[in-house]
């Protein structure tokens, strides 16, 4: 056959189309997860999406509906962590300050100040016993998300936003001894009932703070943790009782230069405390803190700022900092991208520190087992009939790959997902 110039030239085209692609390479390990994804019967019956990613080469090595949408739930504390990781340096801040004949406070949504679970409180210490004008913004901040459940209001995981967060915008009531009330201002507004009701249970007003409490006795043991209704009224008694001192609160505008910054706790374990126990208090508002340091109160321009800087701007819908909302809409590449963007911002201790363990902490500590340390280093995400898992994998070779895991619509029981789920990830573990 004689091969002509043109031939040639073909020859060369064709080379350099198959070079320039970067096509996934079928390993045994990648063949075993295919098979396991599409024979299994329980991923048969709902929607399943898996990404594995390689962040030193560069790769995709396996791939499952990679592209479709799924409810992402808790998944979404993983763009609200890369956010805040991008935004803070070692602490959260609380406040910008200004001083005149008063003490001007510019809260920043920070959620650990004067939360019970962080019993060192710097910030209050910069503020105790000064009259201060608390300046709130004229933007309106929803009590609750969108796509959020409103009868979900007297349940510890949906405690509502606000601008200027104290205590946790909850009140923790327990009984050991005697009855005790944090903080102690509500003590006033709490009506208990013996015997009336079998168990203990505490209930909520939906429009007032006030709590009925039953037990079957005086001596009845229990803790319950219950949103309080929150007003800038309250706030600054709440606050006025805590620095006793003069509060006022004020929309007067707030800006300029020649301010402070209050800080309050350290950046990576506060991320923790979010993620271990997926805290949606937390992270809505550590997004809050996010944005409002980075002069936005509109929180969906900020969003999509953050979105667009990662460029992901029209892959996914995000709508809120928690993933309570099911308007949420995440792909598998979306969260193996921002993963990534957590890999690059943080060395590997954090990320083991900040994500919870396999066999060990957090959300997983009951799965993913490793035989002697952990293998698994990732964020669930569970709403009724969806279950996600994405973060990090450590092979027995010791490569440390990203993977997202997304179920959606089923209607098995969850634990039977994630036991499929633990032997696609033990594949892995095991041939990669």
């Amino acid at each position: 056959m004689k091969i002509t110039a043109n031939r040639i030239i073909a020859i060369f085209w064709v080379f350099l189309c198959i070079s320039g692609c970067t096509p996934l390479r079928q390993t045994t390990g990648s063949v075993k997860v295919k098979k396991s994804l599409k024979k299994s019967v329980i991923f048969a019956n709902q929607f399943t999406g898996f990404l594995l990613f390689d962040p030193q080469s560069k790769e995709y090595l396996l791939e499952h509906n990679a592209d479709l949408h799924f409810t992402p739930a808790s998944n979404t504390k993983i763009f609200t962590t890369a956010a805040c990781l991008s935004i803070f340096n070692d602490s959260i801040p609380s406040f910008k300050v200004k001083y005149d004949s008063l003490l001007h406070l510019y809260p920043l949504g920070d959620p650990t100040f004067l939360h019970p679970d962080f019993p060192s409180q710097p910030a209050i210490s910069k503020i105790q016993g000064k009259s201060v004008t608390v300046h709130l913004p004229y933007t309106e901040l929803t009590a609750f998300g969108p796509g959020w459940a409103w009868d979900d209001y007297q349940y510890s995981f949906q405690s509502e936003r606000s601008w200027l967060p104290i205590y946790g915008n909850e009140v923790r009531i327990f009984n050991s001894d005697t009855l005790h009330v944090i903080p102690s201002f509500f003590e006033d507004y709490i009506d208990l009932y013996i015997g009336e009701r079998p168990g203990s249970f505490v209930h909520r007003s939906r429009d007032y703070n006030l709590f009925n409490i039953w037990m079957e006795h005086d001596s009845s043991q229990f803790e319950r943790k219950i949103p309080f209704q929150y007003s800038d009224e309250l706030l600054a008694t709440l606050l006025e009782d805590t620095i006793n001192a003069p509060i006022t609160i004020s929309n007067e505008d707030f800006s300029g230069p020649g301010y402070d910054i209050i800080y309050n706790q350290s950046t990576i374990p506060t991320l923790a405390v979010m993620m271990q126990r997926s805290d949606n208090f937390m992270a809505e508002q550590l997004l809050i803190t996010a944005a409002r340091l980075s002069g936005h109160n509109n929180l969906n321009a900020f969003r999509a700022k953050i979105l667009d800087l990662w460029g992901l701007t029209n892959d996914i819908q995000w709508v809120d900092g928690s993933g309570l909302s099911r308007y949420n809409l995440f792909t598998p590449r979306a969260l193996v991208k921002t993963l990534n963007q957590i890999y690059l911002a943080t060395d590997w201790k954090n990320i083991e520190y900040i994500f919870p363990n396999g066999g060990k902490s957090g959300t997983i500590k009951n799965w993913y087992s490793g035989v002697n340390q952990p293998y698994v280093f990732a964020k669930t995400g569970t709403l009724s009939n969806n279950h996600c898992l994405s973060g990090f994998i450590v092979t027995n070779s010791g490569r440390k790959l990203i993977f997202s895991f997304m179920n959606n619509n089923y209607l098995t029981p969850v634990s039977e997902v994630k036991a499929e789920m633990q032997k696609v990830l033990e594949i892995i573990r095991d041939s990669y």
